[in-house]
């Protein structure tokens, strides 16, 4: 299983091998009526304050993506009568080890889970991972080598030489080359004599992209603005020295304000989330440097400020955009990193971020 949504059928189709015993005969499981992408196990016997158990289908159990998602999770946990269970194909020692310490419980498909509300508690581990084989391998999307996508996708319907595009990129001849030839196997471009390539079908690239992309691939700290205003922290943005200006990228909502993409917008009602590369080096004296830069505290519940350590640490800034001061990431990534976050969390922005791209997309996508 690659994706959350795979995740999420395997989990309907098998809930009563997957959801611990005790549990299977007093339950009724369903899509949740608040989010289509997660799924809900109706409790028709409660026993305590918990009377439902909300799941959010993932396609990792592996550290990165289960600190990703903590923040969500514990909002999700906020609601009156639910616990929420981080759902995942297998859920590894390190990932089990992340959520006990976090308080929040999971199920995997393998059988394993750890489930605590009301005046129940169950442990289960030692079950084998019967997905390893599936694992996804790298692709023509993962990192480095979505850069020649991400050119050909600027101008789709131009011809382009591979020359052009590794100076776009600023990548080999013969690495551009290698991809080139892997996108005309798989039927994304075509190629004509003389060395130029043009994208044959832009939408089913965009389309098998988001199959195996999701937002919470990458690994996200949170944190709580000191001064409460997003705004404020984005002032400071505007006036950072040059050089740390150049080391960062806004996405999500953050993104759609600073690109002023909504009419009439003045405030910021919602998340900040920051890319920031130097993550892969000296993690703990980065994150300090720009704590102290932006005004944060280290937060776990209540967290709305989010530096991110892309898992695409030499693309997702590719294409970055400045306006007004400030820098967010390419419309592309803008609309990868939107149309997997949750179908309520996508809105009206998304539509525009999609609007905006020089191909037509579809604006609803798998979740």
């Amino acid at each position: 299983m690659r994706t959350a949504t795979e995740v999420r059928a395997y989990f309907l189709s098998n809930w009563r091998e997957i959801v611990p015993e005790i549990l299977v005969t007093g339950a009724r499981v369903s899509t949740a009526p608040e989010d289509s992408a997660m799924v809900e196990i109706e409790l028709l016997a409660p026993t305590g304050a918990v009377r439902r158990l909300l799941c959010l289908p993932a396609m990792s159990g592996e550290p990165r993506h289960v600190r990703g998602l903590l923040p969500r999770l514990r909002r999700l946990a906020l609601t009156p009568g639910v616990a929420v269970l981080l759902v995942v194909p297998h859920m590894g020692a390190a990932g089990a080890r992340l959520a006990r310490e976090a308080n929040v419980g999971y199920l995997d498909c393998c059988g394993n889970g750890y489930v605590r509300f009301n005046s129940v508690f169950v442990q289960i581990s030692g079950n084998r991972n019967r997905f390893s084989e599936r694992k996804q391998i790298r692709t023509l999307f993962h990192d480095k080598a979505t850069i020649p996508l991400r050119v050909l996708l600027e101008r789709p319907g131009d011809w382009l030489t591979t020359r052009e595009i590794a100076e776009r990129g600023g990548l080999s001849l013969g690495w551009v080359s290698q991809i080139l030839q892997q996108m005309n196997t798989d039927g994304y471009l075509e190629r004509k004599q003389g060395g130029g390539s043009r994208l044959v079908h832009p939408q089913k690239l965009v389309s098998d992209w988001l199959d195996q992309y999701a937002f919470e691939v990458n690994e996200v700290f949170p944190f709580q603005l000191q001064d409460g205003e997003p705004e404020l922290v984005l002032q400071r943005l505007r006036t950072i020295d040059a050089d740390l200006a150049k080391r960062y990228a806004l996405t999500l909502q953050s993104a759609v304000h600073a690109l002023r993409l909504r009419q009439g917008q003045r405030r910021l009602p919602f998340d900040l989330h920051v890319y920031v590369p130097d993550l892969s080096g000296d993690l703990e004296e980065t994150l300090e440097r720009w704590r102290k830069v932006l005004g944060l505290r280290p937060a776990g519940h209540g967290a709305n400020c989010f530096l991110i350590k892309p898992a695409y640490p030499n693309a997702v800034f590719f294409g970055a955009q400045a306006s007004h001061g400030l820098r967010a990431v390419s419309d592309l990534q803008l609309y990868l990193d939107f149309f997997h976050r949750p179908g309520a969390e996508r809105g009206p922005s998304a539509t525009t971020i999609a609007n905006r791209l020089p191909f037509g997309v579809a604006h609803e996508a798998r979740a």
